[in-house]
């Protein structure tokens, strides 16, 4: 018999521990996600035809459409089908509709409120882990999604309300 000419690896000399290696190997168990800190938890799912889903999917479905343009505060309330609809996101924030909350992450399918420096404000949608849907945010006025609701040139952050199909 031939002697194994295949040669040995030395990975603690290339940076990568067994333990890496063997990890990468192992089948994946949905006991990690449970071991993860706070912090790498993925939000809860919510079951598709909760309101949440239906309010976030209206956006999903419409990327791209200019259709909203100018027009948040009604975009976020045929999301949310809501008969309640503002005449701006700014008589939205400041209307007795919700309370008002300018600390935390803005939940998923929550409104998220900009001061942009007009008269009416801005309002879009949370998805509940940092990143919002919103009018105005692609070319043209177009529907689109920002991965972080507090860095939106232009846009200072205000605060939030929870969602809800008023």
């Amino acid at each position: 018999m031939k002697p194994d000419k295949r040669k040995k690896i030395n990975f603690s000399r290339i940076g990568v521990s067994a333990a890496a290696c063997l990890a990468l190997t192992l089948p994946l168990t949905g006991t990690a996600i449970a071991d993860a800190p706070a912090r790498e938890k993925a939000a809860p799912v919510e079951a598709m035809g909760s309101p949440v889903m239906e309010a976030m999917n209206w956006f999903l479905h419409r990327k791209g459409d200019r259709s909203y343009n100018n027009l948040c505060e009604l975009a976020v309330a045929k999301a949310w089908n809501r008969s309640i609809v503002h005449s701006s996101a700014k008589t939205h924030w400041t209307s007795s509709d919700g309370a008002k909350h300018t600390s935390g992450m803005p939940p998923k399918g929550s409104f998220v409120f900009w001061d942009n420096g007009g008269r009416h404000w801005h309002v879009g949608l949370s998805d509940g882990a940092g990143g919002v849907w919103g009018t105005n945010f692609g070319s043209g006025g177009a529907i689109d999604f920002k991965p972080n609701y507090k860095r939106i040139p232009g846009f200072k952050y205000v605060g939030w309300k929870s969602g809800n199909p008023g």
